[in-house]
């Protein structure tokens, strides 16, 4: 008898410590979700299968507007940032007024390196000059407080609590941290503290738009970089925890490679290319309850991947079909640079992009008038829908 459970506690044991071996390789947590991707995909996506109340909105001011770099939806009010001067327009696309508030002076920004919409506020980071400013929606100046560290983005109050992305800066003497939580303006938390080697490569933002990692979805925040295959989540501003783990099928860049000696970021992206097999990126991330939607880079190709939350699958595209707004415009995934918010897709256009895609394209009955009224030296238009409800199929 002592021999059987002597046999039985060692089989224990073996599969005590292979499991436990698994869980290493592996990350196994039943509270993290697994993303499968598949980067080889040439998947196209029509615009109809997945999205819906289309819109097409002309950004008509009396200020001329650069290019978009971040777009709020708030209070049935779009507000639009080019980096220097806040733009408002109703939810139909009527310009309500404008304000640029540029100098280095008391209530003055240097730059808009991120903005967030309360009911009551508008709050601008200023990254440059380590300064968060405080307006009402007049665009009159209400206080403002000097954080004494970088930061690039920000995200909207939750529960009273409010996140401040720092990127990696690490100055080799002083380890500093990217994610910062703070209570009424004053620090609460630091979060994940800088890796030396990784310090150059995690902010990199691939575009213009692509350097905003802070997303809300309702009470829920969720942090992501481009070099890193965990998404993380807060709930009602509390701890930052893992979430979502991407994977790309044994595509993921290990972690070995960020601690190359790389001379500079030219020479790290000629390498990481050259090692074509790699996979990497979550960009343009969008939470809904249903869906994620977030991009993704292979052999320097953008990917869109769609995942289903409910049932656990997920879909990767290269192409977008328009079948919407410019019937049969195909293109690529690169292309479709969007900015999300409270439910909805902002898809920004160039005027002369509009007027070149009229000429080329049949335009939909639906917003012909729209589309044939827009000149070449307008505003930006803005593309918008919304996520469908519906179920994701292989």
């Amino acid at each position: 008898m002592k021999t059987i459970i002597h046999i039985l506690n060692k089989i224990l044991l073996l599969f005590i410590t292979f499991f436990l071996h698994s869980c290493q390789q592996t990350g196994c947590n039943s509270s993290i979700t697994r993303i499968p991707v598949d980067v080889t995909s040439n998947a196209e996506l029509n615009l109809s299968d997945f999205f819906e109340n289309f819109q097409v909105l002309r950004l008509e001011s009396d200020a001329v507007m650069g290019r978009i770099n971040r777009i709020r939806y708030k209070n049935d009010r779009i507000y639009i940032s080019d980096g220097r001067t806040l733009f408002i327009f109703s939810d139909s696309g009527e310009f309500l007024f404008h304000f640029s508030k540029v100098g280095q002076g008391p209530g003055e920004y240097s730059n808009i390196s991120d903005f967030v919409v309360s009911y009551d506020t508008i709050i601008i980071l200023n990254r440059a000059l380590q300064r968060i400013l405080k307006y009402n929606h007049m665009g009159e100046f209400l206080s403002e407080h000097k954080l004494g560290y970088f930061a690039q983005n920000i995200s909207p109050t939750i529960n009273q609590y409010r996140f401040l992305y720092s990127g990696n800066i690490y100055d080799g003497l002083n380890n500093t941290h990217r994610l910062r939580r703070i209570r009424d303006g004053e620090p609460d938390s630091l979060l994940f503290p800088v890796d030396r080697h990784r310090a150059n490569y995690l902010h990199i933002g691939i575009g213009q738009i692509d350097r905003f990692f802070l997303c809300q979805d309702l009470n829920n925040l969720y942090f992501f970089e481009t070099f890193n295959d965990t998404i993380y989540k807060s709930v009602d501003g509390k701890e930052m925890k893992p979430f979502f783990l991407i994977d790309y099928k044994g595509r993921n860049v290990p972690a070995s490679f960020f601690e190359g000696d790389f001379a500079n970021i030219v020479e790290f992206f000629r390498e990481f290319h050259r090692r074509s097999s790699y996979a990497y990126g979550v960009l343009h991330f969008v939470a809904n309850n249903h869906f994620l939607i977030f991009g993704s880079y292979f052999q320097q190709n953008r990917k869109l991947t769609i995942f289903d939350r409910k049932d656990k699958i997920s879909r990767t595209f290269s192409i977008i079909r328009d079948d919407i707004y410019f019937n049969g415009l195909v293109t690529s995934i690169a292309d479709f640079a969007y900015h999300a918010d409270n439910g909805y897709i902002f898809l920004p256009l160039d005027a002369d992009k509009i007027v070149e895609l009229r000429g080329k394209y049949s335009v939909s009955e639906q917003f012909k008038e729209i589309i044939d009224a827009v000149k070449w030296e307008d505003n930006p238009g803005l593309l918008i829908f919304s996520l469908k409800q519906c179920k994701l199929k292989n």
